[in-house]
């Protein structure tokens, strides 16, 4: 009986499309829409004009300001580089960009740790909570007490 040698770009075919079924990916590719979706609507809306179409609820529905009012006014000034005024529109919001950040970045990296099996899934998935849980607690504490 001969084996057939398959040619090498069957097998990078073969490892892209395992990607698609992998729920893993799927959800790292999902949370990194979301989160650019911020960073996008960060940078179309503008703190001067304050034109942002999704209101703060907090503020509608108490009347009063609460801890994260300003944090879209906060991001869009990050987002320009203004961190001075990004801190007086929301004292919180340059730890919870960097939150968002560094998340959009993680997601990337870790499906690329798990797409060249560096790493056992299970081993892995761990890890990325437990790092994703230490950074949210430093970066939301503010905010979460």
């Amino acid at each position: 009986m001969k084996l057939r040698k398959l040619p090498m770009n069957w097998m990078m075919k073969n490892k892209y499309s395992s990607i698609k079924k992998e729920p893993y990916h799927i959800i790292n590719l999902c949370f990194a829409g979301i989160i650019m979706m911020i960073f996008i609507y960060s940078g179309i809306f503008s703190a001067n004009k304050n034109n942002y179409p999704i209101k703060s609820a907090c503020k509608t529905i108490t009347r009063e300001a609460c801890k994260t009012t300003g944090l879209s006014r906060s991001f869009s000034e990050i987002v320009r580089f203004k961190f001075d005024s990004a801190k007086s529109y929301n004292k919180f919001g340059i730890k919870i960009f960097l939150f968002f950040l560094i998340q959009f970045f993680l997601r990337f990296i870790s499906s690329l740790y798990l797409f060249y099996k560096t790493f056992k899934q299970k081993r892995l998935v761990i890890l990325d909570s437990l790092v994703t849980l230490s950074l949210y607690l430093f970066c939301f504490w503010g905010i979460i007490t």
